[in-house]
């Protein structure tokens, strides 16, 4: 700069409002001190990486008291569990902890693709993760040029993204960190050939022996494969694709019937030029069986399930079937769907009871029954951009084994307190057995069951009472009032929806340890699925009720 005159501004790399560097001797100030509206939007951004939303809500409670609270609570509560839980069984016989667009760290719409998410769900216990692919042409200055690769991304929203590669490193370091059993990956793949190989190299170089490579006559169970990772993904079946070309050839046949021998003889070299040409020019066909050969959890559309019939796996199969549907589906196809009219409802059960084959309808049973022999996985609807949940009480009911919720951090998230209560059960191993009735009953009692909680007249097994004494752990923080005015919510979820309920309690007015002395009961028609949670409130009626913490724990290990 000429003598005399500062030197000229220069953008400063570490503040994106485009201040200048300091000069000089000049006293270093932080990243967006001066511009206040950049400074919100930047804290903004890092507490929703950070989840700080969570913590503010935990600000009243006294250091590291909440969780500590919630781990005393369960311990005390819970049934020390001596005995190793049975993991010996077909992977259909479990429900398993799912999550849903693990990579995402906050909403569907704009939040980021982080590994750290990923980490986060598996150390919490989770042991399905969901990893939606897509091919990308990444600039190399090594290379002087662009070169595939693989990046992990929610399609068609503004979500940033990830490269698979780093999702599969985060999934290597923290599967097992929390438990030994096995880990699903449901990958969500839009990649072609060329991606594709890039997938299946990635998941063998970096996952190594934790990844399960299916071989005939393995025995799959939980037990089997601790410390294996599986994959699941959709896979083309070879019979399925003969079958098709039978279909094609059929139709060729039909519409040239009359046809000479010369002519059919031309038609064969044809076909047989046509084919060998085909061969030649297939490298993208040996690369999908290169990721295919890695596919164990083979997710196909099922659409109806008027066909079903039961099977009894061993746990030796060379490959599982599953399915995917979204909440909604999900309860049309179990009959759990609200509609006009409730007298026919009850006849067309009633009928399909008395001449299942008759009915051009799926038995009542048929969902209860297709999850003997099949992974069902239900999964948030579109509309929850907000990454909120749905009940998962209605699809465990229906023996559907992978309920997928939205694991971000969201307040007061109920199906969300539900699912962490439920998978307490087993020592938190992530896989929670299906109960007996599901596993083993023959399809007339599946219809019998089906029917009950379709219109909510199972018979009631058990009656759980409530003793809800005193609570404490409360601190200062209140405003204008030295201490809050606590009330309690006890709820019941996880099975039919006759067995769901919630009774609230009295409320104690400005204290840090409210004392209720209160009972409440809840009729159980199917007490192997619930779980009991309790919420605690500030009455405000000006600003309305604040949260101040939950428990849950499942009824069938509650002491």
């Amino acid at each position: 700069a000429p003598k005399g005159q500062a030197p000229p501004r220069k953008k400063n790399k570490h503040c994106f409002c485009g201040d200048r560097r300091p000069c000089e001797g000049e006293e270093r100030q932080p990243p967006c001190e001066r511009h206040p509206i950049m400074a919100s939007l930047f804290k903004k951004s890092v507490a929703a990486v950070m989840g700080l939303k969570e913590k503010q809500e935990k600000k009243r409670l006294q250091a590291n008291a909440y969780e500590e609270a919630l781990k005393a609570v369960a311990e005390a509560a819970l049934n020390p569990g001596d005995e190793a839980p049975n993991l010996s069984l077909p992977l259909t016989s479990y429900y398993i902890n799912s999550s849903h667009n693990t990579y995402l760290n906050g909403d569907q719409l704009t939040s980021h693709s982080s590994p750290d998410s990923v980490a986060r769900v598996l150390r919490l216990g989770c042991r399905v993760v969901e990893l939606d692919c897509y091919d990308y042409k990444q600039y190399s200055m090594k290379q002087r040029g662009y070169h595939a690769s693989v990046i992990v991304t929610h399609g068609g929203t503004l979500c940033t993204k990830c490269k698979f590669k780093r999702m599969i490193a985060a999934i290597a370091e923290n599967a097992f960190f929390t438990t030994e059993c096995p880990v699903i990956v449901t990958l969500e793949n839009h990649c072609k050939a060329e991606g594709q190989k890039i997938i299946a190299d990635t998941l063998r170089g970096v996952l190594g022996d934790k990844l399960y490579i299916p071989k005939e006559g393995d025995l799959i169970t939980p037990e089997s494969l601790k410390g294996k990772v599986i994959i699941r993904d959709k896979r083309k079946d070879d019979d399925k694709d003969k079958d098709k070309d039978d279909e094609d050839e059929a139709k060729v046949a039909k519409k040239h019937k009359r046809r000479s021998k010369d002519e059919e003889e031309a038609l064969a070299e044809h076909l047989e030029a046509a084919k060998a040409n085909i061969e030649e020019e297939a490298p993208e066909e040996e690369v999908a069986t290169f990721l295919r050969d890695l596919i164990y959890v083979r997710n196909t559309k099922t659409k109806s399930l008027k066909d079903v019939t039961i099977t009894q796996l061993t746990g030796k199969e060379p490959f599982v079937t599953s399915s995917s549907w979204n909440e909604r589906k999900h309860k049309k196809l179990a009959g759990l769907k609200v509609k006009k009219g409730l007298k026919k409802e009850l006849s067309a059960i009633e009928h399909s009871l008395h001449s299942p084959g008759s009915s051009e309808e799926a038995r009542p049973g048929a969902m209860e029954a297709w999850t003997r022999s099949a992974l069902a996985r239900v999964y948030p609807a579109g509309h929850r951009i907000k990454s909120d949940n749905y009940d998962p009480s209605d699809a465990w009911a229906t023996g559907c084994q992978i309920v997928a919720l939205n694991m971000q951090v969201t307040p007061e998230d109920n199906p969300l307190y539900t699912n962490w209560g439920f998978f307490l059960r087993k020592g938190g191993c992530g896989y929670v057995p299906k109960p007996q009735f599901l596993r083993e009953s023959s399809f007339e009692e599946l219809d019998q069951y089906a029917s009950g909680l379709r219109t909510q007249s199972l018979p009631i097994k058990q009656t759980l009472k409530v003793n809800l004494k005193s609570a404490r752990g409360w601190t200062k923080g209140w405003g204008m009032e030295e201490a809050p005015d606590v009330y309690c919510v006890v709820s019941i979820a996880g099975g039919p929806k006759q067995d769901r309920g919630h009774r609230k309690s009295k409320t104690a007015n400005n204290t840090k340890s409210p004392t209720f002395n209160e009972t409440f009961s809840f009729p159980l028609a199917v007490p192997e699925l619930a779980v009991v949670t309790l919420e605690f409130w500030d009455d405000d009626t000006v600003s309305g009720d604040d949260y101040l913490g939950h428990v849950s724990l499942p009824v069938q290990e509650v002491k």
